[in-house]
């Protein structure tokens, strides 16, 4: 016996094994049309037949017997039907094969006497085995259905997830892949099968969707490959927009009977919400420990801080002191405020706000802060351009807190640009929000900036505490809106701020007041919906 897994002839002669050198259709004769006849006609003319058989035609019936539904049956098929052998053989010079259906011996050793040499016979013991195919055929095509359906069913199902799915084989190669993946290639199946999986690019960015590159050693794809264990990684990428995506990649590598890894499921799931809220909880937990030691700090470091002060500012006054020492208590002196400075923006971001929101307009307060802003960066080669959108509801916010945050982004616009550059500020709408965003030409910002963004006491500058856009976050969270981060290194940065628009009171579901409108009563009147009006008709009589 072969070595189990080997083949049992040459590698060389497998397309040898069964080969059909018939020119054209084989053209076959039935003698009889007892035990085996209908099976004879269903391999004939059943397209399922033709994978496992050469093109066959049944080009008529000889000796038919008794069996008149068979042959009416074989009539409906336009199949001759001849009382002889020898008028069949008579009127089909090209027959190749008689199958003898009558199930006699004598007739078996007639007909091999009476057949010329160039015609096969298969008698009723071989006709057994015609039987055993048709019923082998008829099983594999129940069992393709099956099959198909439980394809249909599990491909519909892995659609249907949420999630992106990619099988791979061992050498990292596409075998199959739910539709999200499709969607988000932009591509049809047949051009993602075969290619390798790090180069299926995806319009969020110009890296694979699962993987940096081939050699990216935290691949949760190549891990599971080398372990042999079900693994997982966390992936980021900035989507087209500019937005920082998180993702977990999981791979679930699959072993033949061998044991040998022949396959790897790779599932992407898109954690960015999640992550989003738990960097929000942290947040909101380093606050509460700020908030505890807030007192203490104001306590225990600023009345010494003022007593330093307030010392050096005397020393300062002395005539007596030389220049030298002077310019050490001066640098005191400075050191001093910026820790006070320090201490106030902690305390200030650590302490809730205790302004009362109002209706604010956002397109007067963009230009307020834009003109205020343009005299003192526009001499220094910074170009401040305001593009407000007319008609925008008034928000619900803090103007002082609203201009503050504007005031800061547009210090880290320059901050970012030290060359000079443009700075866009634009206010619209963005589904049910009220939007005011901030736009610069500097450098950008990476994935890990991007990551650390909102991160309280983050910085990448030499001076500041890095309370900036946490500072806005905390603001905007306090006003019932968000903060948006995008960016492209090297194409710059935007920040844009969602607001809560004001909602009309008296004017119906729906109704806004808006920028630059002023509203009669007759006009509040023709923006409450027809229902409403009639309701209000009949309330008030």
């Amino acid at each position: 016996m072969p070595e189990k897994g080997k083949p049992r002839y040459p590698e060389e002669f497998r397309e040898d094994i069964c080969l059909w050198e018939m020119e054209g259709k084989v053209r076959i004769a039935a003698v009889g049309t007892g035990p085996g006849f209908l099976s004879l006609l269903d391999i004939v003319y059943n397209e399922r037949f033709q994978q496992f058989l050469p093109d066959m035609v049944l080009v008529g019936i000889a000796e038919p017997g008794p069996h008149k539904g068979k042959l009416d049956y074989a009539r409906s098929l336009d199949i001759p039907i001849y009382e002889t052998l020898g008028e069949l053989i008579e009127a089909e010079p090209q027959l190749s094969l008689v199958v003898e259906h009558t199930g006699l011996r004598s007739t078996t050793a007639r007909l091999r006497k009476e057949l010329p040499d160039n015609i096969s016979l298969i008698d009723h013991t071989g006709a057994v085995f015609l039987c055993g195919l048709h019923d082998m055929a008829q099983a594999n095509a129940y069992c393709q259905v099956t099959l198909d359906r439980h394809r249909t069913l599990l491909q519909a199902i892995i659609d249907e997830v949420r999630e992106d799915i990619l099988l791979l084989d061992s050498h990292g190669r596409v075998v199959d892949c739910n539709r999200n993946v499709l969607e988000k290639a932009g591509k049809h199946k047949q051009d993602l099968l075969g290619k390798q999986f790090f180069d299926a690019q995806v319009p969020e960015g110009q890296e694979g969707m699962f993987c940096s590159t081939d050699s990216d050693e935290q691949c949760a794809y190549t891990q599971a490959l080398f372990s042999g264990e079900k693994t997982e990684a966390l992936f980021t990428r900035v989507d087209q927009d500019g937005h920082l995506k998180y993702y977990r990649i999981y791979a679930y590598p699959i072993k033949n009977e061998q044991g040998r890894i022949n396959h790897v499921v790779v599932m992407r799931r898109d954690i960015t919400e999640r992550t989003r809220r738990e960097r929000m909880q942290q947040q909101a937990d380093k606050l509460a420990v700020v908030g505890e030691m807030s007192t203490y700090l104001a306590h225990e470091i600023r009345n010494p801080l003022f007593a330093i002060a307030g010392f050096t500012n005397s020393l300062l006054k002395s005539e007596t002191m030389n220049d030298k020492e002077r310019e050490k208590l001066r640098i005191i002196s400075e050191e001093t405020t910026r820790l006070e400075h320090l201490l106030s923006s902690i305390l200030k971001f650590a302490r809730p706000s205790s302004s009362e929101l109002d209706k604010v307009d956002l397109n007067e307060v963009a230009d307020e802060t834009v003109t205020l802003m343009r005299m003192g960066y526009e001499h220094q080669g910074y170009q401040i351009e305001l593009k407000p959108t007319k008609k925008i509801p008034l928000v619900k916010a803090e103007p002082e807190m609203v201009k503050q945050c504007i005031v800061n982004l547009i210090k880290n616009s320059v901050e970012a640009m030290p060359q000079g550059g443009t700075l866009r500020i634009e206010t619209g709408r963005d589904g049910e929000m009220v939007t005011l965003s901030v736009t610069d030409t500097g450098p950008g910002m990476s994935e890990r900036q991007m990551d650390q963004a909102f991160s309280p006491f983050y910085t990448t500058k030499d001076q500041g505490c890095g309370l900036g856009l946490a500072m806005i976050r905390k603001l905007m969270s306090e006003f019932g809106g968000t903060v948006q981060l995008k960016s492209h290194e090297g194409q710059g940065t935007t920040v844009m701020l969602s607001f809560l628009p004001v909602l009309a009171e008296g004017l119906g579901e729906g109704a806004e007041w808006v920028v630059g409108e002023k509203h009669s009563e007759e006009e509040a009147k023709s923006n409450v919906p027809p229902a409403k009006q009639a309701e209000s008709s009949s309330q008030g009589s």
